[in-house]
């Protein structure tokens, strides 16, 4: 579809898929959004943290972007932060850590308004606003691609539209899961979180939101810190659980099940070709 074709949703999607590959969102222009979600990891990454631009460590584990439209709050902790459009801004601008690194909103608009592409990308995407270029235009665009990134195509998900079984033993792990181990108790849903905060242990200092298991086979590490680099290390740090290793097994072979192919295969939301489209 050419561009020029595009309804504004379309083109609005199609420029905040421009802007979320584009490294120039950053400070030294060195790290895009996908710097940290990357496609072949859901949308999340293999570190246990991102360093940012200007070298301070990270503190959380990179989250997966699979299906964030349906979220209703969007951090590891309860901040209350409930709209893309807002959360944008913390990896953006946030200081504690600092990530992406840019300054303030002038010159991130500045910075993109210099680019002769985006001038003609955001008169199509927003044309009530004779495309001007600000920083609520900018989230929103990029908001508008990263609630495109849906994935509902796992092999669990086929085998409950198509009603037919799951290897034997991910079909024994997913009735521990659901069943016997009660995970479901948090992990429920579409999602398979709750969205709820807990304290892992009764050592924990901090109440984590759960995180959702689509694609979680390709998201190691794991927890909030990346301190588990396996699934089987995950499953060992719920303490309340107890598990046989065939039992543990049984569990990640289910949680196999739950990764998406063609999620971390879609060219729609790969990065875009280079050139302008318009």
């Amino acid at each position: 579809m050419q561009a020029s074709s595009l309804s504004q949703e379309e083109a609005r999607t199609a420029l905040g898929r421009r802007l979320f590959y584009d490294a120039d969102l950053s400070a030294d222009g060195s790290m895009s959004c996908a710097t940290c979600h990357n496609q072949k990891h859901a949308f999340a990454e293999s570190n246990a943290t991102h360093m940012g631009v200007t070298n301070e460590e990270g503190i959380r584990n990179v989250p997966s972007l699979a299906n964030i439209k349906d979220f209703t709050t969007l951090t590891w902790l309860e901040q209350h932060i409930s709209r893309l459009e807002d959360q944008f801004f913390t990896p953006l601008m946030g200081h504690d850590p600092v990530e992406m690194g840019m300054t303030s909103k002038a010159v991130l608009e500045q910075r993109v308004a210099s680019d002769a592409c985006y001038q003609k990308l955001f008169k199509q995407a927003f044309p009530d606003e004779s495309g001007h270029i600000t920083a609520d235009t900018i989230a929103q665009a990029v908001s508008a691609f990263e609630r495109t990134l849906v994935s509902n195509t796992s092999a669990w998900d086929r085998a409950q539209k198509e009603h037919h079984p799951l290897p034997l033993q991910a079909e024994e792990g997913a009735s521990l899961f659901f069943k016997e181990k009660k995970c479901a108790a948090c992990h429920s849903g579409f999602l398979l979180s709750d969205q709820k905060f807990y304290k892992l242990t009764s050592a924990s200092s901090t109440a984590i939101r759960t995180p959702s298991l689509r694609n979680v086979a390709v998201t190691a590490p794991y927890l909030h810190d990346g301190s588990a680099p396996t699934l089987e290390a995950a499953l060992q740090a719920h303490h309340a659980i107890t598990l046989t290793p065939r039992q543990s097994e049984a569990l990640v072979a289910f949680m196999q099940t739950l990764t998406d192919q063609t999620f971390l295969h879609n060219p729609a939301f790969g990065l875009p070709a280079e050139g302008c489209p318009l």
